[in-house]
């Protein structure tokens, strides 16, 4: 049994230790720990007014950029698009912001934005593609013939047929796209069209944060990306079309066409001057006859399309 000397003798080893650690931080180590102390908190401080600096430096660098694209724009855009009717498509999360910095840019190129319209998640909810399925032979009827093989794709030409023509079929495919006949409808009309449309702009979302360094967005749950590829190639197959949108992670918009090949005309980094600019330049090199991809990610041919007047 510990007897009582030992309790005694820890306690006096206890309070030597705090008697020397007090008179050696009072004496021989207060300066060398304060001198410390200061050191890092001034190279700390010196650290955090560097990175502000290069921050603003980064900042203005951008916004001279951006000056610099818009700037340009006004010599380059003008008379490429003259006289062309373009529809404009919103995919789901797409902002206004964006669309209208890409309405912009077509109107200095010269074309008119006939209508807008906005599609829901019904074109890629993995629990609606049996209605998907079911659905498309009611376009197809209003189609005069698919070219597509798949419901996805011919659901995309019955959108390219309902914006660009002016029949009774056009008509009904704009009816029956837009109506809710189960759920949800698969487009809601954001702006009437005023006229048929000659071409189609299609707005994608910017990319999700992701919530670490290098981590990769993944697609909604319970939702299919590649059926926006297989309907936006149908689309494409019956109007000049170009998809904007971002392909910083696979699942997103322009990734997935590109991946997967499909005939689309594509401009990335959606949300910057670049890709707004990009996109009259990208569609009248689409209707010339060549499908490509611009911008600055994965999978792009180059930074923009060339100038075609």
């Amino acid at each position: 049994m510990i007897d009582f000397r030992y309790h005694l003798v820890s306690l006096i080893s206890v309070f030597l230790a705090l008697a020397v650690g007090v008179v050696l931080g009072a004496g021989p180590l207060q300066n060398s720990l304060g001198t410390a102390l200061n050191d890092q908190v001034t190279a700390l401080r010196e650290n955090r007014n560097a990175t502000q600096t290069k921050l603003e430096q980064t900042e203005a660098a951008v916004n001279e950029r951006d000056s610099y694209i818009t700037q340009a724009a006004s010599s380059l855009l003008p008379g490429t698009l003259d006289s062309k009717n373009v529809a404009l498509v919103l995919l789901p999360e797409a902002t206004s912001e964006d669309a209208d910095a890409v309405t912009t840019q077509l109107r200095t190129a010269g074309a008119t934005v006939t209508g807008r319209v906005s599609l829901t998640t019904t074109w890629v909810d993995l629990s609606r593609e049996s209605y998907r399925s079911t659905f498309s032979g009611q376009i197809q009827g209003n189609l005069g013939g698919a070219g597509s093989k798949d419901a996805n794709g011919i659901l995309g030409e019955g959108l390219a047929k309902a914006l660009t023509g002016n029949d009774d079929s056009s008509r009904a495919l704009m009816d029956l796209l837009s109506v809710d006949t189960s759920g949800t409808p698969f487009v809601t009309v954001d702006s009437t069209p005023t006229a048929p449309a000659e071409m189609i702009v299609v707005v994608g979302p910017r990319p999700q944060a992701a919530s670490a360094k290098g981590a990769t967005v993944e697609a909604s749950p319970g939702q299919d990306p590649k059926a926006w590829a297989k309907a936006l190639a149908g689309t494409a197959s019956r109007a000049t079309t170009v998809v904007v949108g971002s392909a910083d992670g696979d699942d997103n918009v322009v990734a997935v066409i590109r991946s997967e090949d499909a005939k689309v005309t594509t401009v990335d980094s959606v949300g910057q001057v670049a890709a707004s600019v990009s996109t009259p330049l990208a569609l009248a090199s689409t209707q010339a006859g060549t499908v490509g991809h611009y911008g600055f990610d994965k999978g792009a041919d180059a930074v923009m399309p060339p100038v075609t007047k």
